[in-house]
């Protein structure tokens, strides 16, 4: 599988771990800034925790709209108690066992094509019928992925799991019925590692904080 190839995504900028979630809104038609649907007054969810003071390491994932002025995914941090920690673990993630949740962050545009997500949609697609469901298809808007065990999520891990369904979906475009083999933990161990391999050209240097540095990056499993 080749790498991924940046120069495919218009006006990318750099991004890091360092900037304060969530990611600018574009402003409503009434020139009224939109606000996050995460920043509304709310309930708090339940999560069992002693101190949800504590943050958790995740990925935020653009949706093509900000991709002209963000990279398409890079690392973040949450609150312990984040409302996405309450989403049911995708379909192809729970097999595999990585417990991959998403929470959408209520990004507005006036165009809704902006507001599509491709691997929002890959990440949630049925593990028989190769389809997401419809309200993962179509303007999706940015989305906050993380682990429901609240373990650290890298951008890496985020990569080789869509990278993954992808492959799932090739499979399924040459005919092949859904590959049941692939839906366990060694089959994905195993294409992890030679995914891992195929990146080792990419030009990042800056650690775990840089989704393009697989030097020596950690295994999903091992965090």
């Amino acid at each position: 599988m080749a790498p991924i190839n940046y120069s495919k995504w218009d006006n990318i900028d750099t991004d890091s771990e360092g900037e304060n979630f969530p990611p600018k809104i574009p402003a409503s038609k009434a020139g009224t800034p939109a606000v996050p649907a995460t920043l509304m007054s709310a309930e708090p969810a339940s999560t069992g925790i002693a101190n949800a003071s504590e943050t958790v390491r995740a990925v935020i994932v653009r949706c093509h709209g900000e991709r002209r002025n963000f990279m398409p995914w890079s690392a973040t941090r949450l609150p312990a108690d984040h409302a996405v920690f309450s989403q049911p673990v995708s379909p192809v993630p729970r097999l595999i066992g990585i417990p991959l949740v998403l929470h959408r962050v209520g990004t507005q545009s006036a165009n809704r094509a902006d507001l599509d997500n491709r691997i929002v949609t890959f990440l949630n697609i049925d593990t028989t019928s190769g389809v997401a469901p419809p309200e993962w298809q179509n303007h999706v808007g940015t989305v906050i992925a993380a682990r429901r065990d609240r373990k650290p999520l890298l951008p890496h891990h985020l990569e080789g799991v869509w990278m993954y369904c992808e492959y799932i979906l090739d499979l399924c475009g040459e005919g092949e019925r859904a590959p049941s083999r692939l839906y366990n933990r060694a089959a994905f161990e195993k294409w992890w590692e030679q995914y891992c391999e195929e990146q080792e050209d990419r030009p990042g240097k800056g650690g775990e904080r840089d989704p393009d540095d697989w030097r020596a990056v950690r295994s999903p499993y091992e965090v």
